[in-house]
């Protein structure tokens, strides 16, 4: 007989100055002043009950919970308490946060709140804020049995979301959730705090030197058409947005998205610039360190990755600490020369190793692929079988006329990467221009030889600006890709993993000559090559967690691409060949797609693939 699913509900202390919304979740759990007042406890369709504080740690033990799916909602939280507080680890997590972050969209509301009011359920309750400052002993026995009631009734609307949201999900979906609630309630990764802090210290004193060799003050920079010189003076475009009154201004609001990717620009000297832009007192880089120093004092690092949080289907950040966007590294004779000194710091506990894994070129093959163009897809099989260049050179090759290889002409092979990835997705030649530091008649010239060695791809923006108009229509089930691996359904595209990329409420603006779609916040514009991008991402995604799913190891990070796994020194061969056959290992619907990958291991995150 199988278990039946347990719901999970921790109410706890929190005060003024010690709340989740003024510190990160690990802090907050992990903090002296942590108190559990109560548990709620929901077995299957059995009426949910709750557990005084006294009482918790043994009902949790009679439960069985390592043979159990627990369900929570935003299960990083209740999964962090139920095991650095009480040592348990259920077989499986159920979240219904990263369910809803799925099917609503990471912008909706996803508040526990927000779900109850938007499917119909009921309402939450507002008894947890009469908690607010007091501990165990300071509730009376009226307030704690009302503040039970409330916590019971999370478990019931938690149960019900289940049911709602669970249909959505096939099985390897609901186990790639699972891994990622881990990664942060099962910390195994260390941080190397020496590293750290020497790597803070050298920040600090770098960026009052680049501010300095910029010949900028922080006056300078409050004055936006300044700003806006200094950033173009550095070979950035400033970001544009429409204030109320429909005009154009500047993008450098601290909650803009342009400013936001300006703030994490790999190049130290644009850091230092949009942070003093913003009065920050800190860089991203800065930011980072102290929160993993801090982390550290806590013990070992938990990740935080939210499900389905950014482009369709991939993690984004979480807990104040972004994963999926860590400097790369840069070596020189085993000494870090420019970047990668937190991935470098990131590190398995002694006797164990990471085993990092990254799909070689997987957009790029994605999208020639289900595009059909076949003599790229071939380029690739050349490749892999070693009779070939790779990929950016041959995209070199019809940009310059002539051989190209990757140890003889980096700069040519550079350019064609950047073309190959870059003006898949519909980039024109202004933003290449930018982006490659070229001028615009080579930009053009290079926008036009890609176009006319990818016409396939170019049909493919074309038949997704019909299918735009498809979907508008409320025609389901038509074709998108030739090969019909993507097919339009209500408000999206159905993926082949049962998932949607949602385009709701989309609306045509004649005066614009623009689609719009509701994103669950504001109106996002969709075009052909963008529904492209939007499609490919979320392949390549499905593909990688998938492949990374397949290793029968440990899965303790995920970077876009990537996979990590942990084990132990004398199994390192064994369990890169495992993730080696994995990442070249194609899925069901796309048997014939050519994949590739690139693999290594050390006890340094950052030092593994070098």
């Amino acid at each position: 007989m199988k278990a039946n699913p347990i719901v999970l509900d921790f109410e706890t202390y929190y005060a003024d100055d010690y709340t989740l919304s003024k510190m990160t979740t690990e802090a907050y759990v992990r903090d002296p002043r942590f108190e559990t007042i109560m548990c709620g406890i929901k077995i299957g369709r059995e009426p949910g009950y709750w557990v005084d504080a006294p009482d918790v740690e043994e009902e949790l033990n009679s439960l069985d919970l390592p043979n159990c799916a627990v369900i929570a909602h935003h299960a990083h939280f209740d999964g962090l308490i139920l095991q650095h507080h009480y040592g348990l680890r259920p077989k499986l997590w159920i979240d219904t946060l990263s369910m809803a972050r799925a099917v609503d969209g990471a912008k909706a509301g996803l508040s526990l709140g927000k779900l109850c009011e938007r499917n119909d359920i009921g309402e939450k309750g507002t008894e947890v804020q009469d908690a607010r400052g007091k501990r165990r002993a300071d509730f009376t026995d009226y307030e704690i049995r009302k503040y039970g009631a409330y916590c019971i009734n999370d478990c019931e609307k938690e149960w019900m979301l289940v049911k709602i949201y669970g249909p959505h999900f096939c099985h390897s979906e609901i186990r790639l959730i699972d891994s990622i609630i881990r990664m942060y309630t099962e910390p195994v990764l260390e941080l190397n705090v020496d590293l750290l802090e020497a790597y803070r210290e050298r920040l600090r004193v770098n960026k009052v030197r680049l501010l300095v060799e910029a010949g900028v003050t922080l006056q300078d920079l409050r004055s936006a058409d300044r700003f806006a010189e200094i950033l173009r003076f550095h070979g950035i475009e400033p970001g544009l947005k429409k204030n109320p009154k429909g005009e154009s201004i500047y993008a450098f609001a601290k909650k803009d998205e342009w400013m936001i990717e300006l703030a994490e620009h790999p190049d130290e000297a644009i850091q230092a610039l949009a942070a003093a832009r913003l009065n920050a007192r800190s860089t991203i880089n800065e930011s980072r360190t102290e929160r993993l120093l801090a982390m550290a004092k806590n013990g070992r690092a938990c990740v935080y990755l939210s499900y389905y949080a950014a482009a369709p289907g991939r993690c984004g950040g979480g807990d104040k600490l972004n994963w999926q966007n860590l400097e790369r590294v840069a070596y020189d004779k085993n000494k870090i020369q420019s970047a990668g000194f937190i991935r470098t710091a990131v590190e398995a506990p002694d006797g164990y190793v990471l085993v990092v894994g990254d799909s070689m070129n997987i957009e790029s093959r994605m999208l020639d692929w289900i595009s059909g163009q076949e003599d790229q897809v071939e380029a690739y099989r050349l490749f892999d079988a070693g009779k070939g260049p790779d990929i950016y050179c041959v995209m070199a090759e019809k940009i310059y006329g002539r051989k190209i290889s990757k140890k003889n002409d980096p700069d040519e092979r550079f350019m064609g990467k950047t073309t190959k990835l870059g003006l898949g997705y519909g980039t024109g030649e202004a933003k290449l221009a930018v982006t490659a530091r070229i001028p615009i008649k080579e930009a053009a010239r290079i926008k036009n030889v890609y176009r006319g060695s990818h016409q396939q791809v170019v049909r493919f923006w074309s038949r997704c600006d019909d299918i735009i108009h498809m979907i508008a229509k409320g025609n389901e089930g038509v074709k998108v890709d030739f090969r019909g691996i993507v097919t339009t359904c209500k408000d999206g595209l159905l993926l082949p993993n049962g998932l949607v990329i949602y385009y709701r409420d989309l609306k045509y603006d004649a005066q614009e000559e623009e689609w719009t779609y509701w994103d669950g916040k504001t109106r996002v514009k969709i075009y052909g090559a963008k529904m492209v991008e939007n499609i490919i991402q979320a392949l390549a995604r499905i593909v990688v967690m998938e492949q990374c799913l397949m290793v029968p190891r440990r899965l303790v990070l995920s970077v876009h691409d990537e996979g990590v796994w942990i084990t132990r020194e004398d199994k390192a061969e064994k369990v890169k060949a495992e993730a080696e056959k994995a990442l070249r290992t194609p899925l069901w619907w796309c048997p014939d797609l050519p994949l590739n990958c690139e693999v290594g291991f050390n006890r340094s995150y950052g030092k593994a693939k070098l």
